[in-house]
């Protein structure tokens, strides 16, 4: 399989893994962290989902329009027991986490930030979560 149709193969399944996580409720309700924006763990989804990216064991999905995210999702999968948090990034710069969760090895989690705001032209908005690889990235 070509890696670029490999790639969007990954993406889809981890986005329909995401979905489906979601709505059966794998993931809890969390507070914000680092910032005053409201991050939570989510088990809703916004849609649609135009933006997507997958790096490693975490993807992000966003909902943009112009340079406004309107919804900013991410999920990993644990490769070990782990306790973990998301971490949003604008231009390499931590702007907002979610709480912490504990994953089992093989375990998913979610975060959603609802109505994150106005970036500048081009900001690189990447998301990770801690003790995990991977750190997608998109441009807007």
């Amino acid at each position: 399989m070509p890696q670029r149709m490999m790639r969007s193969a990954v993406a889809t399944v981890a986005l329909v893994m995401f979905a489906a996580a979601a709505v059966l409720g794998t993931a809890g309700l969390a507070s914000s962290g680092a910032t005053n924006r409201a991050v939570g763990l989510s088990t809703t989804l916004p849609s649609p989902l135009p933006v997507t990216a997958c790096a490693g064991n975490t993807c992000q999905a966003m909902s943009i329009s112009g340079t406004t995210v309107t919804n900013w999702a991410t999920s990993t999968t644990a490769p070990k027991d782990v306790c973990t948090y998301a971490e949003y990034f604008d231009n390499g710069t931590i702007i907002a986490e979610s709480s912490e969760t504990c994953l089992s090895t093989g375990q998913q989690a979610n975060a959603l930030w609802s109505d994150p705001g106005s970036f500048p032209a081009r900001a690189k908005l990447c998301t990770a979560w801690t003790g995990i690889p991977g750190k997608p990235c998109n441009t807007v």
